[in-house]
């Protein structure tokens, strides 16, 4: 797996960010987790968080820039926090339309879910989270990566998302696509994960 691949490189070449790392994700919290998003985990991201439930945040000193292991200055989330944030996500949503609107939101969002995976709303005047978009990293300004749960050829890959916004098309079509750029730049700096 990817994910053992990185571990060791971590290891190997950058042992700070290793410590870091959380053990596995409990099996009952990734079926929790496919509860609430009403959706099946993609094989690969319930694999990563079977094999590492997320990262510990940096806490950098003395005004030093924190070492994030995904792209776009993010890091892996537990699992809790996940489903944490998308809750926090959906329910932010909900508090900005007007209680007159309520049943409107509610029935876009239920038409919006049953959309493809890599269906995106980029274009839209409100910010919009679905039910079955799933936070998998974040920046530590609100901005993030997520998995769309959704149904359809794009099931499961990854989309960056932002404050206000997210990207009109998926970054990477799966957690292993993204992995395998992580663990492809993580080399290139030199070291090895063998």
């Amino acid at each position: 797996m990817l994910w053992s691949r990185i571990e060791r490189w971590l290891a190997r070449n950058a042992p700070d960010s290793h410590s870091r790392l959380n053990p596995p994700a409990d099996p009952a919290a990734l079926r929790q987790a496919e509860r609430q998003t009403g959706r099946p985990l993609p094989e690969g991201l319930a694999a990563w968080w079977s094999a590492a439930d997320g990262i510990t945040p940096a806490q950098p000193a003395g005004g030093e820039t924190p070492f994030r292991l995904f792209p776009y200055r993010c890091d892996p989330y537990p699992l809790a926090e996940a489903l944490e944030r998308r809750n926090l996500y959906l329910q932010s949503l909900r508090d900005t339309v007007p209680p007159p609107l309520a049943d409107a939101m509610e029935e876009w969002l239920t038409r919006c879910s049953r959309d493809r995976a890599g269906t995106y709303y980029s274009r839209d005047a409100a910010p919009l989270w679905l039910p079955q978009w799933l936070p998998v990293g974040g920046d530590g300004m609100g901005g993030g990566l997520f998995v769309d749960l959704r149904a359809g050829d794009q099931y499961g890959c990854v989309v960056r998302h932002g404050t206000t916004s997210h990207d009109p098309e998926p970054s990477w079509p799966s957690i292993e696509a993204l992995l395998a750029q992580v663990l492809h730049r993580m080399e290139e700096l030199g070291g090895t994960s063998d």
